[in-house]
Parts: structure tokens; C-alpha cells; sequence
């Protein structure tokens, strides 16, 4: 029975690595964390254990699944509300600042947009020469 451990060991440790390698492989390149693709895949083939550890805790995507490649959140997955990771990020950045809203140009013609255009270029020429020449 003694002999059992070690042996059961080097295989789960076997098991681990190839599942490394395959999840590494299979990832997105855009999904992956902290080095870039190669990097961790060269880490995990020449570092087994070592690397395939850091490939779980620091490169897989964030929540990812256990199947290799997976991004999808793990059902058991719990939702929490993310930390503001700086002021733009708070409720209080949030409450003070209104959106935004785009031009709606969906109901105008080609003439009234290309008007437009023309009296945005005059104004900007304008801001322009009043930069070259503070005086005027």
C-alpha cells in the first residue's frame, strides 16, 4: 500500500501537466493573463509542476471552467459585485456624470449632414487661426 502513493501521486501530477499543456493550447490568446501564450506554454512543457500550478492561479482566464480552453463562468460561480478599481469605476463618478448621447443623424439628408460637416471644418479653421495668432 505504501507503494500505492507515489505512484498514484506521479499520475495525478501526469494528469495535471497534460491538462496544463491542453489548456494552455486551446485558450484565446486574448483571454490569457499575465504572459503571452507562448510564454506560459513553454513554462508549463519545460516547468511541469511548477508551471502548471502558475498556469491555474495566474494565466487562465479569470472564473474560467475546468474543461481546457473554457471561458464561460463555472456554475458554481458566485456573483459579486466588483471593487471599483478607481474613481471613474464608483457609484459616486457614476451619479455626476451623464452619459453622453450621439448626434442622432438617422432622419437627415446628405445635404443638411454634409452642411453640418462644413460649419464643424469652418469652426475648427477658426479655433485654429486663434491659436496661431492669439491677438486676432
Amino acid at each position: 500500500m505504501a507503494r500505492l502513493a507515489p505512484g498514484f501521486f506521479g499520475l495525478a501530477l501526469a494528469i495535471l501537466w497534460i491538462w496544463a499543456v491542453l489548456d494552455v493550447i486551446a485558450t484565446d490568446r486574448i483571454l490569457i493573463r499575465n504572459l503571452d501564450k507562448m510564454v506560459w506554454l513553454l513554462l508549463v512543457i519545460f516547468v511541469p509542476t511548477v508551471g502548471a500550478v502558475a498556469w491555474i492561479a495566474l494565466g487562465r482566464p479569470a472564473n474560467a471552467g475546468f474543461t481546457p480552453g473554457a471561458t464561460t463562468i463555472r456554475p458554481d460561480h458566485v456573483d459579486r459585485k466588483a471593487a471599483p478599481r478607481g474613481l471613474e469605476d464608483s457609484d459616486a463618478w457614476r451619479a455626476n456624470t451623464k452619459p453622453s448621447t450621439p448626434i442622432d443623424t438617422s432622419g437627415e439628408s446628405h445635404a443638411a449632414k454634409e452642411r453640418r460637416l462644413l460649419e464643424w471644418e469652418a469652426e475648427l479653421a477658426k479655433r485654429e487661426e486663434n491659436l496661431e495668432d492669439p491677438d486676432g
